[in-house]
């Protein structure tokens, strides 16, 4: 009775954090920690607190690192090249490339083609990188570049905006009533919101400085900015879908891999065959023959039945990719013709805005118009020339996104896949 009281005390432990089992033989698996639902009821008020009493208007703030008189200077094409050759991942397959190329000469005829085969393969994915880390190097250059821009039209509009502020306070200190259409309250919510794009201004300018560093191979330092070097000017000139499309297709990684796989299949590469097909999904190439009965006539005819099957999944996986490149080439050329499109848009806006600015300002006395109209005016034609900057960056930002869907990022540093198979 003495044993089996103990047997159970020593039981206790293991059903306290829930194991369920006993342990085997070979071995105890950890219990895993629990916390009991909380169950405590109360009623609660619904109503907030007061946080204008909470916030201590008088606090010293640390403000975020910003840029001071000097800046270094960088343009789209050192971005793009620095980025595409210290690509981190992309130099290691490059080193699992080189690799490969050095034990072809140690091994059977065979297995040297599926190391030449592998070899090119290793190179196209690594232009692939390059490409995709280019792009990403030119879409934080071009935000950060538009974000220095709107910077200017941003503190315009702050400034616009507390002259208008401060007339309004003038106007009620000395007595007077304010125009009809003038609202103290707008004007410092409007303020107010100004202020805050600020702020948040300044925190995406470190955070778009940072990912250049990353990608152009440069220390990382919050203290360091770059100023990005842009030519303004847009091309306007509209895209030939399908000559854009053929382009595309011709170069990009992903087919000439495929095609390459499918031009050099036979029984000696359907290792690679199987480890690309993998790729589409993880239960293609699961199925081969089981390594001990290979060597066995039984088994011998499997793989002259599996190089057709191989063959035929091959094409269908290189028909479905063709289908998803030409989608994804034809919608970055429509983004393309269509930015350029919101950038006409823009422009005209600002100069409409322009104009009725001038006339404004030129019939003043004559119209009695007051300098709350002209000051809203003003603001206007700052949010609409920030607007054009918008339009002009997403215009820059459709371009690479169609360059890098073509793969042409990489090729224009001089990254062009070499290949022996093909």
């Amino acid at each position: 009775m003495l044993a089996k009281s103990l047997a159970i005390l020593l039981l206790l432990p293991l059903i306290a954090v829930g194991t369920g089992c006993a342990c085997p033989s070979g071995g105890c698996v950890p219990g895993t920690p629990y916390a009991p639902c909380p169950s405590e009821m109360a009623e609660v008020d619904e109503s907030p607190p007061d946080l204008v009493e909470l916030v201590c208007a008088d606090c010293e703030l640390t403000p975020l690192p910003s840029p001071t008189e000097t800046f270094q200077l960088l343009d789209a094409a050192t971005c793009q090249c620095n980025a595409a050759t210290n690509a981190n991942l992309a130099n290691m397959v490059e080193l699992e490339r080189h690799w490969a190329k050095v034990i072809i000469g140690c091994d059977t005829k065979n297995v040297r083609k599926n190391l030449c085969l592998d070899r090119d393969l290793l190179a196209l994915h690594a232009s692939g990188l390059r490409n995709a880390s280019a792009a990403s190097a030119l879409e934080a250059f071009y935000q950060l570049a538009g974000l220095e821009a709107q910077e200017h039209f941003l503190l315009q509009g702050i400034g616009e905006t507390e002259r208008t502020l401060g007339r309004a306070d003038r106007l009620q200190t000395e007595g007077l009533a304010l125009p009809r259409a003038v609202d103290r309250s707008e004007i410092q919510s409007k303020l107010s919101e100004l202020r805050d794009q600020k702020l948040q201004l300044d925190f995406l300018r470190i955070q778009l400085n940072g990912q250049l560093q990353k990608l152009v191979g440069c220390p990382l330092d919050e203290h360091t900015f770059y100023w990005p070097q842009v030519d303004w000017e847009p091309d306007l000139t509209p895209l030939d879908v399908e000559v854009e499309l053929a382009d595309g297709l011709s170069t990009r990684s992903d087919l000439r891999g495929l095609s390459l796989v499918m031009r050099n299949l036979e029984k000696s590469t359907l290792p690679i065959a199987r480890g690309v097909l993998k790729f589409a999904d993880s239960t293609l190439g699961s199925v081969e023959p089981i390594e001990g009965l290979i060597h066995t006539a039984r088994c011998y005819p499997c793989y002259k039945q599996e190089v057709p099957i191989r063959c035929r999944q091959l094409s269908m996986f290189y028909r479905e990719t063709e289908k998803l490149a030409t989608g994804e080439i034809k919608s970055a050329v429509y983004k393309v013709n269509l930015q350029r499109q919101r950038v006409v848009v823009a422009q005209q806006n600002v100069q409409e805005l322009r104009g009725r600015l001038y006339e404004l300002e030129k019939t003043r006395d004559v119209n009695d118009v007051t300098i709350f109209e002209i000051s809203n005016l003003r603001g206007r034609l700052y949010e609409g020339e920030s607007n054009l900057i918008t339009q002009l960056v997403s215009l820059k930002l459709a371009e690479v996104t169609l360059r890098k869907s073509q793969g042409f990022l990489a090729l224009e540093c001089g990254f062009e896949p070499r290949l022996c198979c093909e």
